[in-house]
């Protein structure tokens, strides 16, 4: 562990310590690499972007700033996970979908082919309209019929 400590400050942001010694005020940490090693690598970012603190993992922070980071990034990476595709409402885009995720049903807009992306395996990204994105963890673990519609957006 090294000294880099992340702070609530008076405001309720994030403020980046390196031991007792404030560095930034309003701080933002990013996942470098968010789908292929989410627990790993982690950018500490001022609120101009510029790169404060790089951590190699969430273990070069004390339990406080996990448990901080944990609580920012549970909103800023939310990605729910795709279930089941349960309708469709054109094999064209735009097209409207409706999904069971992890987090309930909702309606997604596809606007184009390119808005699915393989991940590596079989894990699929499908990048709505608004820029939300949704997982497809295991292509082969969907019912066929969710599998089919996704074969036919990315022939």
């Amino acid at each position: 562990m090294n000294d880099w400590r992340l702070r609530k400050s008076s405001q309720g942001q994030l403020a980046l310590y390196k031991g007792d010694t404030l560095v930034a005020d309003r701080v933002m940490p990013v996942l470098a690499f968010p789908f292929s090693a989410p627990e790993e690598s982690i950018s500490i970012v001022d609120e101009y972007s510029k790169e404060m603190a790089w951590l190699e993992s969430f273990e070069d922070l004390d339990p406080e700033s996990q448990a901080l980071v944990n609580e920012y990034l549970a909103v800023r990476e939310f990605r729910p996970t795709v279930l089941r595709i349960t309708s469709v409402s054109t094999y064209s885009t735009p097209s409207i979908w409706t999904l069971e995720t992890d987090k309930g049903l909702c309606k997604f807009e596809l606007p184009s082919d390119e808005s699915i992306r393989r991940l590596g395996g079989q894990r699929l990204v499908l990048t709505h309209a608004n820029g939300m994105q949704f997982i497809v963890e295991d292509l082969f673990a969907l019912d066929k019929r969710s599998r089919q519609i996704l074969a036919r957006f990315m022939a």
